[in-house]
């Protein structure tokens, strides 16, 4: 409880103190939808070490027109989209605004009568954290509403010195879904047993498609990556120190239940799921579930991934 109140009186210091900056996300419209004009891409942000938390102020207002002075937006709502386990937002005055689970996780512009605003966030120990947001229900300064957002708008936050992974993310060839429907989970191993993992969805528009962190010593790692419907993928001996960029192209789909397997399992949930619309079944993630699936999984049946136990 003590440190709860540290971060929410620190929080709103720097709030005061500080006002707007330049990695303040700024609201605006692009055309007929609201979009973040700026920072694009947001940079990767480092927190810092007060009370055993680690911190982060992370502001929020509208975009200004450099010509007019006003505003582009009357109002938008803030809404999470994903939020990194142990993450926490919070804001004086409001509590716990983000988090994974029991917190509201929006907040509408203006508040309180300005659109300006500061959260404080706090994670629990050394990692990598995500946080993905977009504007929606937008009214522009003449009144038309506006579309919401059509992407998610990432936030990195570096928590300590951890181990880093970052780079791009390539989806097998058949694949024609949205690549932040997936999720890609990145695991560390030594003597073939798993010491940490980072799961999150891969975010074609963030500075770096994916970036995980490990509060693990520098060293050699066995790395597995896993991409959902894709057969996993691995590289040995990886020598981790600080960051290192390290891409990732998956080539094997089918694996509709996440075991590093094509097997009958996934095809009697293709089967079952025949006809309909329903994502875990969708191989392809053209948005059916068709003969396109059962094919890409009879074709590669019986493959395993890289890094299956």
């Amino acid at each position: 409880m003590k440190i709860a109140v540290c971060i929410a009186l620190i929080g709103s210091a720097i709030s005061t103190a500080t006002g707007m900056h330049d990695d303040d996300l700024l609201f605006g419209r692009d055309n007929n939808r609201v979009e973040v004009i700026q920072p694009q891409p947001h940079p990767v942000r480092q927190m810092s070490s007060v009370a055993g938390r680690f911190i982060l102020d992370v502001g929020m207002d509208f975009y200004y027109d450099y010509t007019t002075g006003q505003p582009h937006l009357q109002f938008c709502r803030v809404q999470q989209v994903w939020i990194s386990s142990g993450l926490v937002g919070s804001k004086s005055g409001f509590g716990n605004v983000f988090c994974e689970s029991g917190c509201r996780n929006f907040f509408d512009l203006p508040t309180g009568g300005t659109p300006h605003h500061h959260f404080i966030f706090a994670a629990p120990s050394p990692g990598v954290y995500v946080w993905d947001v977009r504007g929606i229900n937008g009214v522009a300064r003449g009144g038309a509403p506006l579309q919401d957002m059509p992407y998610a708008y990432r936030v990195y936050m570096v928590a300590g010195n951890p181990l880093r992974l970052f780079g791009n993310v390539v989806p097998a060839q058949g694949y024609q879904g949205d690549l932040y429907s997936l999720r890609l989970t990145v695991q560390l191993r030594r003597g073939g047993a798993a010491i940490a993992q980072s799961t999150l969805p891969p975010n074609p528009t963030a500075i770096y498609p994916y970036m995980v962190g490990f509060n693990q010593p520098a060293g050699a790692y066995t790395i597995v990556a896993k991409l959902s419907k894709h057969l996993s993928r691995r590289m040995d001996n990886l020598s981790l120190a600080g960051a290192r960029a390290q891409d990732w192209v998956f080539t094997t789909l089918g694996d509709l239940n996440n075991d590093d397997r094509v097997n009958d399992a996934d095809l009697l949930q293709a089967l079952f799921a025949f006809g309909t619309n329903t994502p875990d079944a969708d191989a392809n993630g053209d948005g059916v579930v068709n003969d396109a699936d059962l094919l890409i999984i009879l074709f590669n049946f019986g493959a395993v991934g890289e890094g299956a136990q």
